[in-house]
């Protein structure tokens, strides 16, 4: 290990059935997904809501519920991570992935353009993708480059990865890094229903790598993540969490929507190499895994090009099939999961899953969690549309 190394020491996020780790762990260990029936406008499908009080009693006047989300878990992750609010985090950096930005308040705007003929005076400030990362960098006095990353699904693992690639380059101390999407809105739903890539009716689940597989759920979120360099918790006395070891970022460059798993097998590969790890040293992946049919043949055939005949040694944990596609804020939750592996030694289940697909034919750890599992090193993956991709590998702290 070296003292320039970029650990994790906090931790906060605000997801569908959790909102500490360890209700999150029960909700994993229990198996049983925490998507529901929607309601109101909502009706015709199911979902992922975060239930928490911090979010849904507070005044979202001047701000959207996207950035409302980021904050409250950016709060939890420098509380966690033994920060103040001021002064400690002055020349932190805060990287944001935002997908969309506030959907809430652009979908409500333009109805009360075309109903009422007007718009309010926020609507502006609170619609913009970077408003998160503004409200974070404001609330924590930080002054460090604050940078917001749009690449749909991927977004947050690539905040994650450009935040850890910052310090390591000496441009900010510590990160907030992390990704937030509210995306419960009518024509949200109404846009994945006409790609035909919602799983249909109230009773829809996410079901990723098996037969029965027939789409994702939109589900809202956050997670964020306070990122340093192994010398400056060490003098802090913060304990480390994990490492980033290992961050690939590249393109697939041939279709806006259609998964590439030469694509993403070049990125899985670019994290492998920074990381500086063999092949077989990678025990988990914290997949992207969507529930599309296309979706999950390609991230598997991918990770068989990359990791060869360990591959079929993997263990690989699909968290949307628990908390729904959070799209911006995809990419944390499945850090997450890789942060729970290589830490507790805790392998999150891919629930809902029913018959194995003769063409998935890896372990995708169904239904049933694992403990006190020993894990070298975790790859997290996040896919998105425009042929994004990110990869993040961690490793124990």
């Amino acid at each position: 290990m070296s003292p320039e190394d970029v650990v994790i020491t906090g931790i906060g996020f605000r997801v569908p059935g959790a909102s500490n780790l360890d209700a999150l762990i029960d909700l994993y260990r229990n198996g049983k997904p925490a998507t529901r029936p929607l309601t109101g406008r909502l009706s015709a499908w199911a979902g992922g809501l975060v239930t928490a009080e911090d979010v849904d009693s507070a005044d979202t006047k001047q701000m959207d519920r996207c950035s409302l989300l980021a904050l409250v878990a950016a709060r939890e992750a420098v509380a966690m991570a033994n920060l103040s609010e001021h002064g400690q985090l002055d020349q932190a950096g805060v990287f944001v992935g935002c997908g969309g930005g506030g959907l809430i308040t652009s979908e409500q705007a333009t109805l009360d353009l075309y109903e009422k003929d007007e718009i309010k005076s926020p609507t502006l400030f609170k619609t913009m993708a970077n408003g998160p990362t503004a409200q974070i960098s404001m609330a924590f006095g930080c002054h460090g480059p604050t940078l917001t990353y749009a690449m749909a699904c991927s977004s947050a693992a690539h905040a994650i990865g450009e935040a850890m690639l910052a310090i390591r380059a000496g441009r900010c101390d510590q990160a907030i890094a992390g990704g937030t999407e509210a995306p419960m809105t009518f024509s949200m739903h109404r846009t994945w229903v006409a790609l035909r890539l919602l799983s249909p009716g109230q009773d829809g689940l996410c079901r990723p790598f098996c037969y029965e597989r027939g789409g994702l759920l939109l589900g809202e979120g956050s997670v964020f993540f306070v990122l340093e360099r192994r010398k400056s918790a060490a003098e802090r006395g913060a304990p480390p969490l994990a490492t980033i070891a290992g961050y690939g970022a590249r393109s697939d460059a041939t279709h806006v929507t259609a998964p590439n798993a030469d694509g993403q097998a070049a990125t899985i590969g670019q994290a492998v190499r920074m990381s500086g790890l063999a092949a077989a040293d990678i025990g988990h992946v914290s997949a992207h895994g969507t529930a599309t049919f296309a979706g999950d043949i390609s991230e598997t055939k991918a990770l068989k090009m990359v990791l060869g005949d360990s591959a079929q040694r993997l263990a690989v944990s699909a968290t949307k099939s628990f908390h729904g596609h959070l799209l911006g804020a995809a990419g944390g939750v499945t850090v997450l999961a890789s942060l729970l592996a290589v830490s507790r030694g805790f392998i999150v289940p891919t629930a809902n899953f029913g018959t194995p697909d003769k063409d998935l034919d890896l372990d995708y750890v169904p239904n049933v969690a694992r403990e006190h599992v020993t894990v070298k090193a975790s790859l997290s993956n996040a896919f998105g549309f425009g042929g994004s991709n990110a990869s993040l590998i961690l490793t124990p702290s």
